[in-house]
């Protein structure tokens, strides 16, 4: 019997280990695309901004940093952060079930420990950097004198630990209402106890930690348990592969099967705006197709994240480029609307055939000019007086790139494939 177990139980690792590998070998070969569209150059910069703005703080601590806050925020975050990866199927519910005991024993076990220990040295690291302005901020200073940095490191290791315990608990949770309901506490529970060993007695915060932890898990003995939430592990799996796919495709087109319509109700009603006119039927299709699908997605968090750079970069040359990057990068997201297609019978609507490639044309150049004119103005307007020479020219670049090349593109693109 023991040999017959260690023989399934290596079957069941194998299995794993050719599903991570196939993973891989999906997602790795797209990151050259990442690293082409200058998503490398835009990370560097922000480290870059941030190993500089961490130094000048250390050396020159200002009076009113909130080191309490930054501090409570990013430590408390980072024991939140739980990610488990088992890479389950739905089929694994047929074909795996009748071996949920050695799938839990033999690889979910060690897997979570592992998560322990990679939680704990993650959140240890954090500690270590935020420690040299712990103990040199105004507002921090009092309570880093008054105990152990060993002991605080190990208090905040230690609490690590336990979420992704507790992490493991909760998706164990049979009723839902107590899966999400011990959820909000430890979320709260976590934030409490970081706050406590940041800023309060120490001893008095070790006591509440202690405390509080029993608390939980006193409440979540009282809701019965699952020995394995297959149903559970396979939807994080689902929602982590598909969360792969939406970066991903803000710098490749890769169809997917996870991808699926977006409300956006903030947005989508702009399309509402356009005339109720035969001549708009089609512009009016694609305008909100374009708005509710991942492209947009992509463009739009794109945007965002560059637009986060300039407001916070506060360098001129750092912003310049970087909206040089956005508008470079978020029309090649635009050109993928010329890839959308509607259903076969979309050719025999009673609507004029050749109005698809000017309307597909029309909604990438509206899409573009209102990324690259908001783009601009968080890019420069920090920057003023700014250089006239400078900016003016990056503007008229970038709306020609996406005002009349990229939709002559995909127009272009879009009547080839029609032939």
């Amino acid at each position: 019997m023991g040999a017959n177990r260690e023989e399934r139980l290596g079957e069941l690792r194998k299995l794993r280990a050719s599903r991570a590998e196939a993973f891989r070998r999906e997602i790795y070969p797209h990151f050259r695309y990442v690293f082409q569209s200058g998503f490398g150059l835009v990370v560097s910069g922000i480290l870059i901004t941030l190993v500089m703005g961490y130094i000048r703080i250390v050396k020159n601590m200002p009076e009113q940093w909130p080191s309490a806050w930054v501090g409570w925020i990013v430590l408390a975050l980072l024991c939140l952060w739980t990610p488990f990866r088992t890479y389950f199927q739905p089929s694994d519910t047929v074909f795996v079930l009748p071996l949920e005991s050695e799938m839990l024993n033999g690889m979910l076990k060690p897997q979570i420990r592992q998560s322990m220990v990679s939680s704990a040295i993650r959140v240890l690291l954090a500690f270590g950097i935020f420690v040299p302005i712990y103990t040199r901020a105004p507002a921090t200073e009092a309570a880093a004198d008054g105990r152990s940095l060993w002991a605080l490191a190990a208090a905040l290791a230690l609490l690590a630990v336990w979420n992704v315990h507790a992490a493991w608990l909760e998706r164990r949770m049979a009723d839902s209402a107590w899966r999400i309901g011990l959820l909000l506490g430890r979320w709260a529970i976590v934030a409490a106890i970081v706050s406590a060993l940041l800023l309060k007695s120490f001893g008095l915060a070790l006591l509440f930690s202690v405390l509080a932890v029993a608390v939980w898990y006193s409440l979540s003995r009282l809701s019965p348990k699952l020995t394995l939430p297959w149903d559970r592990l396979i939807a994080e799996e689902g929602a982590a592969k598909r969360r792969w796919n939406r970066f991903l495709g803000w710098f490749v087109d890769l169809p997917t099967e996870f991808a699926r319509p977006a409300r956006r109700l903030w947005v989508v009603w702009t399309a509402d705006r356009l005339g109720w006119k035969r001549k708009n039927a089609w512009r009016y299709l694609y305008a909100k197709t374009m708005l509710r699908s991942e492209t947009f997605g992509a463009l739009w968090r794109w945007s965002v994240l560059l637009m986060l750079v300039t407001a916070f970069a506060q360098k001129p040359v750092i912003d310049l480029i970087a909206f040089v990057i956005a508008f470079l990068v978020g029309g090649l997201q635009i050109t993928e609307l010329g890839r959308v297609r509607f259903a076969e019978n979309a050719s025999v609507v009673p609507l004029a055939q050749e109005e698809r490639g000017s309307s597909i044309a029309s909604v990438a150049r509206t899409c573009g000019i209102v990324m690259v004119t908001l783009t601009w103005l968080v890019a420069c307007l920090p920057n003023l007086p700014f250089n006239p020479a400078l900016w003016f020219p990056a503007l008229a670049a970038a709306l020609l790139w996406t005002g009349w090349l990229l939709p002559r593109r995909v127009m272009k693109g879009f009547e080839e494939d029609e032939d």
